[in-house]
């Protein structure tokens, strides 16, 4: 495992909003995160939150529609640097709010916030982007 820049090359992977994509997409990003991160827990704690961030863009996104979803994956200045970037757009919070009436949801956010150092999120009309980041070493 090396966790310093420059010898672990940036993982980039343009998926299909389809939730049969995930698995591969979540194999990719492990296979990277085992190289790039010292300790497996912190690798195992970002790709679960960057699994997270790629299922909210595939369900609230984009809704299976199949756009592209963008997962770029980098080490800079010591740091494991995750983004999910997605053209899509969020469903309505008065539509979330009624879906979560009869079932436990909304926790997406949080859990990433709780795994990572820091989780940034982007809401603009053109998509979102979720930017996941902890240190490598």
């Amino acid at each position: 495992m090396t966790g310093s820049e420059g010898d672990q090359p940036a993982l980039r992977v343009e998926f299909p909003a389809a939730a049969e994509e995930l698995p591969g997409v979540r194999g990719r990003l492990r296979s990277w995160l085992a190289g790039a991160v010292a300790d497996p827990d912190r690798a195992y704690d970002l790709l679960l939150a960057a699994g997270e961030a790629c299922t909210n863009s595939v369900e609230h996104g984009h809704r299976g529609d199949r756009s592209p979803i963008r997962l770029v994956a980098e080490v800079r200045r010591g740091e494991v640097r995750i983004t999910v970037t997605d053209s899509g757009r969020w469903i309505p919070r008065a539509t979330i709010r009624e879906s979560r009436a009869d079932r436990p949801r909304g926790r997406g956010l949080a859990l990433m916030r709780e795994l990572t150092t820091r989780t940034r999120l982007t809401i603009l009309d053109s998509g979102t982007t979720v930017e996941l980041c902890a240190p490598a070493g």
